[in-house]
């Protein structure tokens, strides 16, 4: 088993999870969950920015952790990530997930209040209103229809503005999602399309919670952002002014640095 590492590696836990990590064991380590249909190169500005103590790992069915699964559940992300866990025999994690990521984290984080010292959820989901819900799962029936629904999406995630200027950050994401196995990302996508029928206790909740989005997300809204806010009591709301579904990206500088403040 793997206890301690002091040097920037990559591998396999037991369950085939690919990683990326830098852990030294005098610190809390974060733990980095990616987003629907992309992987751990999503937080390429956040490994600049978080050198030490993190440890970054593809999803099931994602980038190149190896196990593929026909029907995703969140059980399933719950159960490969106390495996990751285990197999560095981390006693205690901050966590920051995106997008579904951000679902995991929390739907974890509820599960394992002990194991979680901080959690910080980025563009997350919450609480959909009935056309929210249309559209994304318009968008998930476009996907099985094999209408390519990557421009659309990047898109969507960014500001034109910042694509404009940043044409290699349009084609990274463009790549990553046009390279997605078809029957890899759909049950994602099925299971992020109807995360609504999750239900939450916030009750005995504390864990200390950063909530980040864009102002302009029309996707993971500054609404639900709120609303999250409002039913954790110990927690923070951070929107960042005219940024998108990608203010992890696009607004990195901010979003870092609001990260880095929050889990000291």
């Amino acid at each position: 088993m793997a206890t301690k590492t002091t040097l920037y590696k990559s591998g396999y836990d037991k369950n085939l999870t690919f990683y990326n990590c830098n852990l030294n064991n005098k610190t809390i380590p974060s733990i980095f969950i990616h987003g629907v249909g992309l992987d751990i190169s999503m937080w390429d500005k956040q490994k600049k920015f978080f050198k030490k103590n993190f440890l970054y790992y593809d999803l099931i069915n994602h980038g190149k952790t190896k196990k593929v699964l026909k029907k995703l559940t969140y059980e399933n992300y719950n159960s490969q990530l106390k495996a990751l866990i285990n197999y560095f025999n981390l006693k205690k994690i901050n966590l920051i997930g995106y997008s579904i990521g951000s679902i995991i984290a929390l739907n974890f984080s509820i599960k394992n209040k002990k194991l979680v010292n901080k959690l910080v959820l980025i563009s997350s989901v919450y609480k959909r209103s009935a056309y929210e819900k249309k559209l994304v799962k318009s968008r998930y029936y476009s996907a099985i229809k094999e209408k390519s629904i990557s421009k659309k999406t990047v898109n969507r995630w960014f500001t034109e503005k910042y694509l404009m200027k940043n044409f290699k950050t349009y084609n990274k994401f463009y790549s990553l999602l046009e390279n997605n196995k078809k029957n890899n990302f759909l049950p994602a996508y099925n299971l992020f399309a109807n995360s609504n029928n999750l239900k939450y206790n916030f009750k005995h909740f504390n864990i200390p919670t950063l909530l980040i989005t864009g102002e302009k997300d029309y996707n993971s809204t500054p609404k639900m952002s709120l609303q999250l806010n409002k039913e954790i009591k110990n927690s923070k709301l951070k929107i960042v002014s005219k940024a998108k579904h990608m203010a992890i990206y696009e607004k990195a500088h901010i979003v870092n640095r609001e990260i880095k403040n929050f889990l000291k």
